[in-house]
């Protein structure tokens, strides 16, 4: 198995990246932070797969064109696709940042479509693959503070949603990820109480497991899927009104 993690350097990247260095045969890492992709060689060099890395920005679409076409001459076989660059600012309703929130979907949305274009003509040409796509909880519904953050999440679920039934015409099996505040330099920005916080490790293992056994929806931890997902069917005024209750710190 050839596994591609792009946004392997931090956080839930990371942890899934030494998961899969024991159970690949080729382990491809890309990221955005040179010395830290030069510690992976080092740190894996004993496991099991064979490691190949590159910087890359997700931003910049010929960047991931020209990079990820590289890789595929070296390593044509790619079964599993993990996307899990993300980009995350608290910030507030009135004082819009225009470039935060271009930023933010650059990373979130616009990457990933990025790499996908290159990547999702190829897994059918090869007629099977399976991509992962590490979104948020936060894509479910608006909450106060997250108006750049949880569009671009929303997006990716609704991408990740839309291109299922083509994909399953060539055998490629799509999982969106939604996991809940997770230990990382992302949630570090926040100020607010965290329920259910849990390691980047153990959600890594969460994440692991799922895609092993190739489930759409992989959705953490529990009691935050249900309320989430609770949520999302309750009239709005009933939303905002347990929003405003949950948030209130």
């Amino acid at each position: 198995m050839n596994v591609l993690i792009i946004g392997a350097t931090f956080g839930i990247g990371n942890e899934l990246a030494k998961k899969y260095a024991n159970s690949s045969d080729t382990l491809v890492l890309l990221g955005r932070t040179e010395a830290k992709l030069e510690e992976f060689k080092k740190e894996f060099a004993d496991r099991k797969a064979k490691i190949i890395t590159d910087n890359l920005d997700v931003t910049i679409a010929t960047q991931c064109a020209e990079k990820i076409s590289n890789i595929l001459k070296i390593c044509p076989i790619i079964n599993k696709v993990i996307y899990c660059s993300g980009y995350y600012q608290p910030h507030n309703t009135f004082e819009i940042d225009l470039a935060l929130f271009k930023k933010t979907m650059d990373v979130n949305f616009m990457g990933m479509i990025n790499v996908f274009s290159v990547l999702l003509p190829h897994l059918k040409n090869q007629n099977h693959g399976h991509l992962g796509i590490v979104a948020s909880l936060a894509g479910f519904g608006g909450l106060p503070n997250s108006s750049s953050y949880g569009p671009s999440k929303a997006a990716m679920m609704n991408y990740a949603e839309s291109i299922k039934i083509d994909c399953d015409k060539y055998n490629i099996k799509v999982s969106v990820i939604n996991p809940g505040f997770v230990q990382s330099r992302l949630t570090e920005k926040n100020t607010f109480d965290m329920p259910f916080l849990m390691s980047a490790e153990k959600a890594a293992s969460i994440i692991y497991d799922g895609l092993e056994k190739e489930k759409y929806e992989i959705t953490f931890p529990f009691p935050m899927m249900v309320l989430f997902k609770s949520l999302r069917i309750l009239p709005r005024s009933i939303y905002f009104w347990i929003v405003k209750i949950i948030t209130k710190s």
